[in-house]
């Protein structure tokens, strides 16, 4: 498992956030199944990776990925309002 570099995984969160915002789901994605790997625990992560899913939609993938941000963070409103449209469909 590669060593956490709160640095590189700045960048790699700066750079998924980018690809998102541009609807470049499928890159997001890549960039994120490494780096949710490198910081297992960070809920921001989990929730971009889910939401990079949900734009390629693979939605099973992206409920998994929601729903392991709000274990990290039960707080994690927009995770959970992600889940829950998803659920519902």
């Amino acid at each position: 498992m590669p060593k956490k570099n709160p640095i590189l995984l700045d960048e790699l969160i700066e750079t998924a956030e980018f690809y998102i915002l541009n609807q470049k789901y499928s890159e997001a994605a890549k960039v994120l199944k490494d780096t949710v790997e490198i910081d297992e625990a960070n809920p921001l992560l989990h929730y971009l990776y889910g939401l990079a899913l949900e734009g390629t939609n693979d939605f099973e993938n992206a409920k998994r990925e929601f729903r392991r941000a709000l274990e990290l963070d039960p707080e994690h409103t927009e995770a959970k309002d992600h889940l829950d449209r998803l659920v519902g469909q």
